[in-house]
């Protein structure tokens, strides 16, 4: 997994800061635009995240505000989400804060052989919606 490049440094510590006093904390990732490269100035903060434990999700959100300077941020429970999300943040996510060596990478392989499995179920049920809906 690629890890932070596009954040400038000060705020990449102030993130990784914020990470690391999150106890059970496990990853903490950028996606979206902002990990991508493709942001415009008013682009929103994409992170996710995976605890180990039950985590003070609202206190993690504020600290991360805090360190990008931006109330324009999305925080997402990786392990509740969606399988599309998941598959996309682990296609373009960056690592911010892994509690262990490849954490990401992991997360990573979890999110692609879910969707993986998932997808073409998904794309089948997608076609027989439309089939229905069609005169």
């Amino acid at each position: 997994m690629r890890h932070m490049a596009p954040v400038p440094s000060p705020t990449h510590k102030a993130l990784v800061e914020a990470a690391r006093s999150t106890p059970g904390l496990e990853l903490l990732l950028l996606f979206g635009s902002r990990a991508r490269g493709d942001a415009l100035p008013a682009s929103d903060w994409d992170f996710g995240y995976i605890a180990a434990r039950e985590v003070d999700a609202p206190g993690l959100l504020a600290r991360i505000v805090e360190a990008v300077g931006s109330d324009h941020v999305d925080l997402v429970d990786l392990h509740a989400a969606g399988g599309m999300l998941r598959y996309r943040a682990a296609r373009d996510g960056l690592a911010v804060f892994e509690a262990e060596p490849a954490r990401a990478d992991r997360f990573r392989i979890e999110a692609a052989r879910f969707w993986c499995d998932a997808e073409p179920v998904l794309k089948r049920g997608y076609e027989s919606v439309l089939a229905e809906l069609k005169p």
